[in-house]
């Protein structure tokens, strides 16, 4: 076992989290695979097509992690470490498997152009941050609201086929829908890490079936 139990609690910055991190205490580990295993899962679900598969990636990323040197000197350096690990461990999955064709097509390409495989990765990791963090958002939303959000963004169902399901009239899915994103837009701009802009939280946040 890795980890050693040393450190108090909470770690003031980034430099002492991976100070912590480095000397394999328990705490640190936590925060960070807490912080990176959902957005990781989610970069790599654009890559596999299976989130079930992906899960097994980044958890296996997160195992070779555990049994190097961990001293990363800063934040960035270990997120690019996850991000890259997994997007490599996700590109090997798929060529091995060359199930889908459209998806080894995308595989190809991304590997192909290195200058345009570093902005497609950089599109990828801001997205998955975003998803995730939209994921987190949602849950803070009140019980109805967040009902009908969930409905629409994980189930990806129309306005009329939630209210016969919900037994509730069509405007008030309107509203609760109207309701969650701009609870989520104020939750999503207070969040000083995204690097996505407005018009993209709004895109995505938008584009829902009616």
């Amino acid at each position: 076992m890795w980890y050693i139990v040393l450190s108090v609690l909470p770690y003031t910055n980034d430099t002492a989290l991976l100070s912590a991190f480095g000397r394999g205490e328990i705490p640190a580990g936590k925060i960070i695979f807490d912080t990176y295993f959902h957005p990781l899962c989610l970069f790599a679900e654009r890559i596999t097509g299976n989130i079930l598969q992906s899960e097994d990636l980044v958890a296996e990323v997160f195992e070779k992690l555990m049994l190097m040197p961990r001293d990363f000197s800063a934040m960035p350096k270990l997120k690019s470490f996850l991000y890259q690990s997994v997007h490599n461990a996700s590109i090997n999955y798929v060529i091995a498997r060359k199930r889908h064709t459209s998806i080894y097509n995308d595989v190809r390409y991304l590997t192909e152009n290195v200058q345009y495989d570093h902005e497609v990765l950089q599109g990828e990791i801001m997205r998955a941050e975003l998803i995730h963090e939209i994921y987190m958002a949602m849950e803070k939303l009140p019980d109805k609201c967040g009902q009908i959000f969930k409905m629409i963004f994980i189930e990806n169902l129309p306005t009329l086929e939630i209210a016969k399901r919900l037994q509730i009239n069509v405007q008030t899915v309107r509203t609760q829908k109207a309701r969650a994103i701009e609870l989520i837009r104020n939750a999503l701009l207070s969040k000083k890490n995204l690097q996505f802009p407005i018009v993209i939280y709004l895109a995505l946040l938008l584009d829902f079936p009616s």
